[in-house]
């Protein structure tokens, strides 16, 4: 997994990817909860790099990375941070900014400029931001923002640095072939056959003669403690404040009424809109498809005509077209009468005219009418207002010293302890119940506590009730008993000591081998039934062709040099295979083989690859790029809570 990352980090198609094409890196990164907080400490202008005269603050990073590890961990859900930052995600992800940005400031200084049309132009090509009928979608874009926690302006400076880089890096790769002269010596290889041995001695023939005392088998165990260790478990007790323990509740002709005068706008009449909408790049196109309207009506017809679009919008309110649009728009077109064209008007996505088609009014709704309603939602506010407050008066209880069991008495709510629990929230027991989901929540929460520590309340998992907790029985992490591992405390430390033997003996094997006996007369030094030698006669296709994950021995065969010998140690103490590398055969292959020409294919793009990563190289040396590796460990160090 970590070498994934590392080959995804430092490949040279995966920077070009990453640089030479719109990938809305703010969209891909950003999540949705990292715009709310504080950054602890470290300023968020400090810089982690700077880029020519540009910076990278310190804030800016925190997200990018913050971004990338939520989306690694929705596909690795077990991912933690320290696996995501050993992958080369500290690097990385720095690197792929740094890179980004000086291939735009390098553009900058060169004259490429990248227009606000064209910028709106990429946005409507955004899947993302299509509706159903594949058109650009206003609702479907503010949505997508709001969910990630974006602004405009961040995924417009995104596409602008995007667009920059792939017009500079393309053109860089256009052409590139690989060399047939190379490509025929990697396709040669194809047919490259390889003749050897593989030998096996295995640790098992040494470990039935081991003899191991309690002594040993107890220093084994120390020194292999954490294999052999259960993780901790908790009992969680805890107890539930629901709505049960209140006393009824019913909204008053009062409180209804005075709900009613302060929501006044929700009952009050609505004006719902239905408009024709027409963006374009700049305000001279707007006045001129303007200017060619005899009548609103040929709005969608003259823009046919000009190879444009039209697209319907619909507005319950105010608040939904500016929503979808802008407050400047929005005013416009509620200034607008029916069947006449506002605009134009400056609107997010250039210069927009809306065709206002249809307006529909509607009538006040008096309290008569939305008491039962008002009663409802007045009732359910009394409720979860009662709840809130018998929670924080238990919090009090507890902060006076208060144990759970008596906060529980006097509310009259049922004290639980559950099984116990695996930090993750599943039972150590696999023969034991389900874990209720109100305790699943806080189960984190108990692992971090201390011993001995007060209880604590929280919001339930249905976000209606509350939850007192507190670790009841602490079963550290620890080794079974002795007694009960100890059989497998004895196979393992004969396997072990068994390879050590079995290691020794490949090597006088393996130096025989050297001195010139075949594998097979070798493997006679070993005064022990060992299982034959295995001939080997494969060649690289038969080998790259098994479609399944190839053995070690012949992998490392197909790596060694003709006539040589190596041990390679088998997984999980198994054994050592002795791997003998008599001779290789290449055969000659046609000019016109297929062969070739497919060589040629597959490894053209690597060689466009490199030539986007030569120039991103060299543009960064021109522009200038500097980090602040203090800067740099400060925020890993909040990140991954090392502070």
């Amino acid at each position: 997994m970590i070498q994934g990352f590392r080959k995804l980090f430092q490949s040279p198609i995966g920077l070009v990817l990453t640089l030479g094409f719109v990938g809305l890196i703010a969209l891909a990164f950003a999540s949705a909860d990292i715009t709310g907080s504080g950054f602890g400490g470290i300023a968020g202008g400090e810089r982690v790099a700077t880029v020519g005269s540009e910076r990278i603050s310190t804030s800016t990073y925190r997200e990018t990375l913050n971004g990338a590890y939520e989306r690694a961990r929705a596909e690795n859900p077990g991912l933690t941070w320290q696996e995501f930052l050993d992958g080369g995600a500290t690097d990385g992800v720095l690197d792929q900014m740094t890179e980004r940005l000086a291939v735009f400031a390098f553009a900058k200084e060169n004259g490429v400029r990248i227009g606000d049309s064209l910028i709106g132009s990429e946005l409507t090509q955004i899947p993302a931001f299509q509706g159903p009928d594949g058109q650009f979608s206003q609702e479907m874009y503010q949505a997508a923002l709001q969910q990630r926690g974006l602004s405009e302006k961040l995924v417009r400076e995104d596409l602008e640095q995007g667009l920059a880089a792939r017009m500079m890096l393309i053109p860089a790769q256009i052409g590139s072939q690989f060399p047939e002269k190379m490509a025929r010596q990697y396709a040669r290889l194809l047919n490259e056959t390889r003749h050897g041995s593989v030998a096996f001695v295995p640790s098992s023939i040494f470990a039935a003669d081991i003899k191991a005392t309690d002594e040993q088998l107890r220093s084994y165990l120390s020194a292999n403690r954490s294999r052999y260790s259960l993780p901790e478990r908790r009992t969680v007790r805890y107890a539930i404040i629901d709505r049960s323990g209140l006393s009824d509740v019913a909204a008053t002709d009062a409180e209804i009424a005075d709900y009613y005068k302060n929501n006044r706008d929700e009952y009050a009449g609505s004006e719902q809109r239905v408009m024709t909408q027409l963006v374009l790049p700049t305000e001279a196109a707007a006045n001129a498809v303007l200017s060619d309207l005899s009548s609103p009506a040929q709005m969608a017809a003259v823009a046919r005509e000009k190879g444009l679009a039209t697209t319907q919008v619909s507005a319950e309110s105010r608040a939904d077209l500016s929503a979808k649009t802008s407050p400047a728009v929005t005013q416009a077109v509620y200034d607008t009468a029916q069947g006449a064209v506002a605009g134009p008007v400056r609107g997010p996505l250039g210069w927009y005219l809306m065709r206002v088609d249809s307006i529909t009014r509607t009538n006040d709704r008096p309290l008569a009418a939305v008491r039962d309603e008002i009663a409802g939602i007045v009732t359910e506010d009394k409720r979860r207002q009662a709840l809130a407050e018998l929670a924080s008066e238990a919090e009090n209880e507890l902060n006076s010293g208060a144990s759970l069991q008596e906060v529980a008495k006097s509310l009259n709510a049922e004290v639980a302890t559950t099984e116990a629990l695996l930090e993750n929230g599943q039972p150590f027991d696999q023969g034991a119940g389900e874990v209720p989901a109100q305790v699943q929540r806080v189960v984190q929460n108990v692992f971090a506590m201390e011993p001995g520590s007060d209880a604590q309340i929280a919001i339930a998992a249905d976000g209606e009730s509350y939850i007192l907790y507190e670790p009841a029985d602490i079963t550290p992490s620890a080794p079974p008993p002795f007694d009960q591992i100890k059989p497998a405390l004895e196979a393992a430390y004969k396997q072990e000591q068994g390879s050590k033997k079995a290691s020794a003996a490949a090597d006088k094997v393996l130096a025989a081998i050297r001195k010139g006996q075949t594998p097979a007369e070798a493997m006679k030094l070993i005064d022990k039934n060992t299982p034959p030698v295995s001939p080997v006669d494969m060649s690289r296709q038969e080998l790259v062709g098994a479609q399944q994950q190839v053995p070690p021995p012949l992998a490392l065969m197909f790596s060694m040099a003709k006539g040589s010998a190596k041990k390679l140690e088998a997984p999980r103490d198994a054994g050592w295979f002795i791997v003998d590398l008599d001779r290789i055969d290449t055969k000659d292959i046609a000019k016109d083989d297929p062969l070739v020409a497919a060589t040629v294919r597959q490894l053209g793009p690597a060689v466009g690859g490199e030539m986007g990563e030569q120039l991103t190289r060299a543009i960064q040396a021109d522009v200038g790029v500097t980090k602040n590796q203090t800067a740099i460990d400060a925020v890993i160090a909040q990140l991954t809570g090392n502070r």
